[in-house]
């Protein structure tokens, strides 16, 4: 029983507790607290709007006086696709990294790749095509499209000329030529190595603008000396190619004598490499 007037006296006092809450005096204070809010966000908005009316607003870039590099502001205001006029110029001599060599731009091909400039290991150039199987030899074969269309542009005056001319090596990829690197390294030493093959980020071949071509079966030291060597020497330059590697040039290039090497650079850049006399690491470097 005692049970039972404890649970009838209870909502008794929850009446009283909820009637207080609307009791005649209970909306005051919260009145008062709220007039005070609305009046001091008038106080704040006034004052804000006050003070922007003082500023000189932001810097042209849209970051506070002060802070933000000028490529960073030039980026803000500049429309989409426009150079920036207060941008800085590209470098013109990269810093080498802390191996000593420079990674050069992915897609470039006037970007000098040799012993010390370099592609990242991820670069895999675009618009790659496959070379029909009458220009390839050793499987299927890769290159840029430009280079590709230049490439069987030559193919087709050799062949006037009395040449078969085939790719043995088109595209490679950077695991590719780790792979290639490594076995010439175990076939013939790391100093021999190192005079005929690329270390991989450092081939042409990683850019789908180089080629080694061959004939009659004839590849790599093979191919030297032959009629097709030669006329390919002669003439590579008027189809936008030239071989990278020229004899007696070593001590520019890096490398051996590669009659069979060549990199498309475009037409222009071909003649003026052929009228210069340079080599091409020589001529890409001075631009």
């Amino acid at each position: 029983m005692a049970d039972s007037r404890t649970r009838r006296a209870a909502p008794t006092r929850r009446r009283e507790t909820v009637g207080a809450k609307r009791g005649g005096s209970a909306w005051a204070p919260r009145f008062a607290a709220a007039l005070i809010t609305l009046v001091l966000a008038v106080v704040v908005f006034v004052a804000v709007a006050a003070d922007s009316a003082r500023s000189p607003g932001p810097n042209p870039g849209g970051a506070p006086d002060g802070q933000g590099t000028p490529a960073e502001t030039a980026t803000a205001t500049t429309p989409a696709g426009e150079p920036s006029p207060t941008a800085p110029p590209p470098t013109a001599t990269p810093t080498a990294g802390p191996d000593g060599t420079v990674v050069v731009t992915c897609g470039d091909i006037l970007a000098p790749v040799d012993k010390v400039h370099r592609l990242p290991a991820d670069c895999v150039p675009p618009d790659l095509v496959q070379l029909p199987a009458s220009a390839s030899a050793g499987g299927a074969q890769y290159l840029r499209r430009e280079a590709a269309d230049a490439l069987l542009a030559m193919f087709d005056a050799a062949r006037e000329d009395g040449f078969e001319l085939r790719v043995n090596s088109a595209y490679r990829s950077y695991e590719t030529q780790a792979a290639t690197y490594n076995y010439w390294v175990q076939v013939n030493g790391q100093a021999y190595a190192d005079r005929t093959s690329a270390r991989p980020g450092h081939s042409e071949h990683q850019l789908g603008t180089a080629a080694d071509v061959g004939a009659r079966g004839l590849f790599l030291e093979d191919f030297a000396g032959t009629p097709e060597a030669d006329w390919l020497a002669e003439n590579a330059w008027k189809f936008g190619f030239v071989v990278s590697y020229p004899d007696g040039k070593e001590h520019i290039t890096g490398y051996a004598y590669e009659p069979w090497h060549v990199r498309y650079v475009g037409r222009d850049v071909a003649e003026a490499v052929h009228r210069s006399g340079l080599t091409l690491r020589e001529y890409l470097l001075q631009r």
